[in-house]
Formats: C-alpha cells, structure tokens, sequence
C-alpha cells in the first residue's frame, strides 16, 4: 500500500472518530439533556424519569465520546503505523 495512501486513510478514520465523538457525545449525550432539563423547569413539565434519564446521559457523555474517539484513533493507527514493504 502506498504511503500517501495509508496516510490519508489514518487522517479520514482520525477525522471521522472526532466529529463522531463531537456530535454523539457533545451533542446527542451533552447538549440535548441539558436543553430537556432546562425546558422541563422552565414549562414545569420535569419528570423523574426525565430527570433520571438525563443525568445518566450527563455523567456517561465523557465516557462515550472517549470511547468513539479511542476507537477511532487505533483504526487510524494501523494504518498511521504500518511498516513499509521492501
């Protein structure tokens, strides 16, 4: 395989895993409970299970998008690391 190659694969996989992690764990996990629990206090529609649910979202969104992101970096790392053929 190329060198040129496997580098722009090892950067598209790297690219990929962080706007994975950014939109799943910032977004999806981080951004959204916080505007449900801020719209469920302000109409006084906040229910436990809301409630609970979103503070589990909240205490395993680092967990989460360090995991995508680890992911993501060790595929890109066997190509970023593969020794050159002779």
């Amino acid at each position: 395989m190329k060198k040129s190659l496997k580098k722009l694969i090892s950067i598209s996989l790297s690219l990929l895993g962080t706007l994975l992690m950014f939109y799943l764990g910032g977004y999806w996990m981080l951004a959204r409970p916080v505007y449900l629990l801020f719209s469920g206090l302000k109409d006084g529609t906040l229910t436990v299970p809301l409630l609970f649910s979103c503070l589990i979202r909240l205490f395993l969104c680092g967990a989460v998008s360090g995991a995508i992101w680890c992911t993501f970096d060790i595929l890109a790392g066997f190509f970023r690391d593969y020794p050159e053929e002779e």
